[in-house]
């Protein structure tokens, strides 16, 4: 069962993590949609991972995301829609 991160405002995640569900969104076109799981698996399966101003992430940065992703997954579980974590996301 999917779920919102909120029901208004999106909950607080890190600029770099905005980043990775924004240039994940970007690079893939998706018939269904971005889950926090989809998230985490991608940031596993890069050995290296990009800011969207094109900067590479260091080891402990990455490391930083898979630690907040996995926080994220535990609040709101591994289907919840990555986009709802956005600004201005449709959820």
């Amino acid at each position: 069962m999917a779920t919102k991160a909120s029901t208004g405002s999106p909950a607080h995640v890190s600029a770099e993590l905005r980043d990775a569900i924004t240039t994940l969104l970007t690079e893939r076109q998706r018939e269904s949609p971005l889950t926090l799981n989809d998230v985490r698996l991608a940031l596993q399966r890069n050995s290296s991972a990009w800011t969207q101003e094109g900067e590479l992430l260091y080891p402990q940065d990455r490391t930083a995301l898979l630690i907040e992703i996995d926080e994220l997954i535990e609040k709101h579980g591994k289907e919840a829609s990555a986009t709802g974590f956005l600004p201005s996301g449709p959820g």
